[in-house]
């Protein structure tokens, strides 16, 4: 009877999260700060994305900021494929372009952070923006971006979202499960607080990434560069969720089932720092392990199994209360029957890459 009653109360805490980011979703608005255009520096880390460089940088140098007041790097982070000589090609047309190609592994941090460091220190720009190789900018991103900072702004978060030219069903189920991450996180920052972000879509001002001391901090931090940045500023100064759909990135979805878990998992082992850095959102990872267990629970458990389905149904409608007002919001719209394959297969992904993430289970670009 104790279960019962523990997993019962894991989820009425689960549903109160829920109505917390739906909330949040709701304070959200479009912040326009007309006619502030500071210098900007755009800083890329790459790896072997020579598949979709092209489009990327396309994208950025069609960008209508003032060029004047701009700034792109690349970063070439040990690429084996054709990843430097796009990059290459580019800085030799713009004059606002300009690459950096590493070919060590550092030891003193981990490659990523290294590589965005090499970038933001060969940059000047009074704001820095980051997206990463595999993604694309609308026209209007940057200055959407730059005008959401006021005075006392240190980091602003942009959407992202899973691009869909190639509509399959995986990558249907690969959408909804993003929009689920990035309302969530949206919901936090509608609050003025900043739990996570994605490094595919975030600004933040130089001054404010010197105060935290860079990524020094987690220099040997293998993942979570973006929650890092959004955890740590959030603390001096304030946040920004922007909605302005100017500022809407795309992102190409995991190739495979593998990938796609594999990302999961390394996205999941972010949460083994949380107890040193944020106490709250590691207790609502906690609750929705526990929420998202009982299936589990309830192949060994006889009285488990009798409340399952009730329990389930709840936990449907709480996910759906912020992956509906998420839609809205962020323009990212999706089917039921999406959703309800997400909702069937969330009891079985969530505790199986919270735990292989805890462990450290999984692989990253060496």
């Amino acid at each position: 009877m104790i279960l019962i009653y523990f997993l019962y109360g894991s989820l009425c805490l689960y549903s109160l999260f829920t109505i917390y980011f739906t909330i949040g979703l709701h304070r959200l608005k479009i912040f326009n700060r007309k006619e502030y255009l500071p210098t900007i520096s755009i800083v890329v880390a790459a790896r072997n994305e020579e598949s979709n460089l092209q489009l990327l940088l396309n994208s950025l140098v069609e960008q209508d900021y003032p060029k004047e007041k701009m700034e792109i790097v690349i970063v070439s982070d040990r690429s084996t494929d054709g990843s430097w000589q796009i990059i290459n090609n580019f800085s030799n047309l713009y004059p606002f372009v300009k690459g950096i190609q590493l070919e060590e592994k550092p030891d003193h941090m981990t490659p990523k952070k290294y590589a965005l460091t090499c970038g933001i220190n060969n940059t000047n720009g009074e704001i820095i923006l980051s997206t990463d190789g595999d993604c694309i900018v609308p026209k209007g991103w940057s200055r959407s971006m730059v005008s959401s900072f006021d005075d006392n702004t240190g980091i602003v978060v942009g959407r992202s979202s899973i691009n869909l030219s190639n509509p399959s069903f995986f990558n249907q189920y690969q959408s909804v499960d993003f929009l689920g991450i990035m309302a969530s996180n949206a919901g936090v920052i509608g609050w003025k607080k900043g739990w996570s972000g994605s490094g595919q879509n975030i600004a933040y001002k130089r001054n404010a990434f010197e105060k935290i001391g860079g990524f020094l901090p987690v220099a040997k931090t293998v993942s979570g560069d973006d929650m890092y940045l959004v955890q740590s500023i959030s603390r001096h100064y304030d946040i920004h969720f922007n909605t302005d759909p100017n500022s809407f990135i795309y992102t190409q979805p995991a190739p495979s089932i593998k990938a796609f878990i594999n990302q999961r998992i390394r996205w999941a082992s972010n949460s083994r720092s949380l107890w040193e850095t944020n106490i709250l959102f590691l207790f609502f990872l906690i609750i929705a392990f526990i929420s998202n267990s009982v299936l589990i629970i309830a192949l060994w458990n006889k009285k488990v199994l009798s409340i399952f389905l009730f329990l389930f149904i709840i936990k449907i409608i709480s996910d759906g209360l912020v992956l509906y007002t998420g839609s809205v919001k962020l323009n990212v719209s999706f089917k039921k029957i999406h959703f309800i394959t997400w909702s069937i297969f969330q009891p079985i992904c969530i505790p199986l890459t919270g735990v292989l993430g805890l462990l450290g289970w999984f692989t990253w670009k060496e």
